[in-house]
């Protein structure tokens, strides 16, 4: 598996921003998710004010793109990590896959992809693109991020995990975000130790059957097993 670092071009970075806005609003913040999380540039009112809304007209996305691209965007600011990232978090992920996860792969049914790109842009957390001709991404939301490489890795981690498990697993089986989240969090928790949780999705229903047995033995079975029985009581 090949990884590579870079920044995300004025209208990459605009791209996803829309897909946010989408992504939060469809969907994203009846699991208690902040479109603060989403905002590409912190103290920034008029970026604010546009995740605000939840319907844009085609006028108001030409103004919020032309304001972003003439007054936010600068690529320099996409590059802070840049040290960070190639010679910690690159390494210790490439550590991390190779020993923890690799191994378990063939029970999960699940493959690396050949190519993994992390992308660089505004805002705070990251998010996955799942593997697609053998290419997949992070994209790194980095510009309100801080400064610990430790925190960056875990991160990493974490959505490295959705990519891995997102076919196989999470689509196969129609598991919701709520749940979703809470599998990757205990199998990163079970294998890398002190990847952080996220605490509103501490209590749930994955609880009871992601276990470090599941996890080792046949997640797939698991994942299965539970959705069944939470289609039956939803």
């Amino acid at each position: 598996m090949q990884i590579s670092v870079r920044p995300m071009t004025a209208n990459e970075a605009w791209k996803y921003i829309l897909e946010r806005h989408t992504a939060f609003h469809n969907s994203l913040k009846k699991f208690g998710y902040k479109y603060n999380t989403w905002v590409p540039k912190p103290n920034n009112e008029h970026i604010k004010a546009m995740f605000e809304k939840e319907k844009l007209t085609d006028q108001e996305i030409a103004q919020y793109k032309e304001f972003f691209i003439n007054n936010i965007y600068n690529v320099e600011d996409l590059k802070r990590y840049n040290e960070h990232l190639n010679s910690f978090v690159v390494p210790m992920l490439e550590r991390g896959v190779k020993k923890f996860l690799v191994p378990l792969l063939p029970s999960w049914g699940a493959k690396l992809p050949d190519e993994l790109t992390i992308l660089c842009t505004y805002g705070s957390g990251a998010s996955y693109s799942e593997i697609k001709g053998g290419k997949a991404t992070i994209t790194f939301r980095m510009s309100r991020y801080p400064d610990n490489k430790q925190v960056m890795l875990e991160t990493m981690l974490h959505e490295f995990i959705h990519i891995v498990i997102e076919q196989p697993i999470i689509r196969k089986y129609d598991v919701p975000q709520d749940l979703k989240e809470r599998i990757v969090d205990i199998i990163g928790f079970e294998l890398f130790d002190k990847v952080s949780v996220q605490e509103r999705f501490a209590n749930s229903f994955a609880n009871a059957y992601i276990t470090p047995d599941t996890i080792k033995t046949n997640l797939p079975g698991a994942v299965e097993k539970m959705m069944t029985d939470y289609k039956i009581l939803h």
